[in-house]
């Protein structure tokens, strides 16, 4: 019997950097969606592997098509591994919160949106301010895992949840329905709730949830609707309704810097959400990202 399946198996410190290559291979399956996932070239995920596994003195995952799939062994280290992968991730947090200088790179993740049309001009100021500190803005729908460090801060629609979390309301982001100046010149008047019945809209689905606000509100109502297009993209929502290709549900603070929008039915409040700022705990005491957030 293979003496690693009927005992524990021991990592050693020097096995450290090589853990996160394990685990990106374990959870993707291809060299190739590991080295994107870590930021480094295929063939430098793929030497790191098969040191570590010659340094395990066994074969970690096996050739399944274009997949890697893991072997026993690896599905019995996978537990130790990930502990070992918190408790580093745990230790860099520490060190970064204890450093006290106004410098250094803070990492924000925000959605579209929130991040390209809001947030921009608020970090040029900042570098006015702390023109050390360097920000790399990520731009992305997901949610970006703080408590792996993902992202020193992020910025998110609704309270997260998750433990060891450092939350801040910012603000409540309101939502209504708007549409090109131009498109309402060339139909019918809306003047009450009745008459979206049958209008053509501009659908954004967003977020990991795939959220459907319009989808929701007009269901909730009873009101038919025709699709024009549907996107995963505010930017491109937003452009479509400028072209005229619909009515859509989009926030009062975007779609106000846009003077060829109108507000429809201005009475009636489409949706609201809280828009929260996030950080993890250990790093409360960074001055640096104590200064971004």
């Amino acid at each position: 019997m293979n003496k690693f399946i009927d005992s524990e198996i021991d990592i050693s410190p020097s096995d450290w950097s090589d853990v996160a290559v394990f685990l990106a291979v374990y959870d993707a399956g291809s060299l190739m969606a590991a080295s994107e996932q870590l930021e480094l070239s295929q063939p430098t995920v793929g030497r790191r592997l098969a040191a570590f596994e010659k340094r395990m003195g066994v074969n970690l995952f096996a050739r399944v098509g274009r997949r890697l799939a893991p072997t026993e062994i690896a599905h019995k280290i996978e537990d130790s591994a990930r502990k070992m992968s918190r408790e580093m991730l745990s230790i860099k947090r520490f060190a970064d919160g204890s450093v006290s200088g106004l410098h250094g790179q803070v990492t924000v993740s925000a959605n579209e949106g929130t991040g390209s049309e809001w947030l921009v001009p608020v970090l040029a100021e900042l570098q006015r301010v702390y023109p050390d500190i360097s920000i790399d803005l990520r731009i992305e729908s997901r949610t970006a895992d703080l408590v792996q460090r993902e992202a020193d801060i992020a910025l998110r629609m609704g309270r997260p949840t998750q433990l060891d979390l450092i939350t801040r309301k910012l603000a409540s982001v309101g939502f209504g329905f708007y549409a090109a100046k131009s498109w309402l010149d060339q139909n019918d008047p809306i003047e009450e709730m009745a008459d979206l019945n049958g209008r053509r809209w501009v659908w954004g689905v967003f977020g990991p949830g795939r959220t459907d606000l319009l989808g929701d509100y007009l269901k909730e109502r009873q009101i038919e609707s025709e699709v024009a297009l549907r996107t995963d993209s505010p930017a491109a929502q937003l452009r479509a309704v400028q072209e005229g290709m619909g009515l859509a549900v989009l926030s009062h603070r975007w779609a106000s810097k846009h003077p060829d929008l109108c507000r429809v039915l201005p009475e009636v409040a489409a949706a609201t959400y809280s828009l929260w700022l996030v950080t993890h705990e250990d790093l409360r005491h960074s001055a640096r990202i104590r200064a971004v957030a």
